[in-house]
């Protein structure tokens, strides 16, 4: 087994093991929810970043009390911790903007705490604006300056902070070359790979993945598919796919290898780079981008047979856009599979949607 294997099992068996580690060794922990949380100024701060993570079989009595049926299952599991003590280690947590659910949740635990119901982290807002417009761009860069001082950012720090990032950036983006090949690796131990990756010592991991990507890796043939619309809770999607002789090469959404977008050039002023940038992003429900265009650029690059789109019965962002992605799949002759309104844990049907889609287009491929 690859380091990169061992480091990814450990960090998935117990996501919360190097955050803890560097808490007793008297560093601070600051969490963060949400793709475009600026990792740079908590890294400035001298701070451990860590994603907090979810788990799909998490039993969720203590958030159920408080949490309406509409909050996304990840910012659920996400609250059943928090209630539960499990973050209480961890000094602070930014929480993005840019999600409506991830949004609420911030404001239901700050109520949660002001009225002693709860203690844990001290909640943190990063209030990103993503409208492309001027103002919006403004905005954006007075609440980063407003985060770095929350959280105590040395602005020294921060040009390296961000090459520290980039780096990171620029190897996220190597793997998707990679999976440009045929055949590509395995869809399902990317996943595993992308949702570690913020739960480890960021040098340690980026390492690692560097001397994997040195390597020749076994590809997984079968039709190229794509996985496009919420974030899965783990591999079971990409490993349904892969059952049914399949392999998932890229993912469209916030979930995706390239979620942390270009490497963004600091320049004489870091902190004017880094709020562009996220102002800027494509990712998530709040952004402006085309999602159909991006879906049929990412299936020409990665060579795509086909696509999956798998919405949860809370999404009520990323469901607009599937109407015109269909149809501009239909105008491609692309086939694609539509799993709406679904449970998290994918108990619902959706891997046997998946087999007869992959046997109906591909049985003799």
């Amino acid at each position: 087994m690859s380091t990169l294997a061992t480091l990814i099992d450990a960090a998935l068996r117990d996501p919360a093991a190097a955050a803890r580690r560097a808490k007793s060794n008297g560093q601070r922990v600051v969490g963060f929810v949400g793709t475009d949380v600026p990792v740079e100024l908590i890294a400035a701060a001298g701070a451990f970043p860590w994603r907090l993570p979810a788990a799909a079989e998490t039993p969720t009595a203590r958030a159920d009390a408080y949490l309406e049926a509409s909050f996304q299952p990840q910012e659920r599991a996400i609250a059943e911790q928090w209630l539960s003590g499990v973050f209480d280690f961890v000094d602070e947590v930014v929480f993005t903007r840019a999600n409506d659910s991830i949004q609420r949740l911030y404001y239901y635990l700050c109520e949660l705490r002001r009225r002693q119901l709860c203690a844990g982290p001290a909640p943190l807002l990063f209030d990103l604006c993503k409208i492309p417009r001027a103002s919006s761009a403004l905005r954006t860069q007075a609440v980063t300056v407003s985060l770095s001082e929350s959280l105590g950012s040395r602005l020294a720090e921060l040009p390296r902070c961000i090459g520290e990032r980039n780096r990171r950036r620029q190897l996220l983006f190597q793997l998707q070359q990679r999976r440009e090949q045929s055949p590509a690796p395995a869809g399902s131990f990317i996943e595993r790979l992308a949702r570690a990756s913020d739960c480890c010592a960021a040098q340690e991991f980026d390492a690692a993945l560097a001397h994997w990507l040195e390597q020749p890796t076994r590809g997984e043939p079968g039709p190229r598919l794509i996985l496009a619309g919420s974030a899965p809770p783990d591999d079971r999607l990409h490993r349904a796919v892969e059952r049914a002789g399949g392999n998932i090469v890229a993912e469209l959404g916030d979930h995706a290898l390239g979620r942390l977008g270009a490497a963004i050039e600091g320049g004489s002023d870091p902190i004017a780079a880094l709020s562009l940038h996220y102002h800027a992003q494509r990712h998530g429900p709040r952004a402006f981008g085309d999602a159909t265009t991006d879906l049929l650029e990412a299936a020409r690059i990665m060579r795509a047979d086909g696509v999956i789109f798998w919405l949860l019965q809370q999404e009520e962002a990323l469901a607009w856009d599937l109407p015109a992605q269909r149809g501009a799949l239909e105008a491609a002759a692309l086939p694609s599979l539509q799993l709406v309104h679904r449970h998290w844990t994918a108990d619902d049907g959706a891997v046997d949607g998946i087999r007869e889609f992959i046997g109906a287009h591909w049985r003799n491929a």
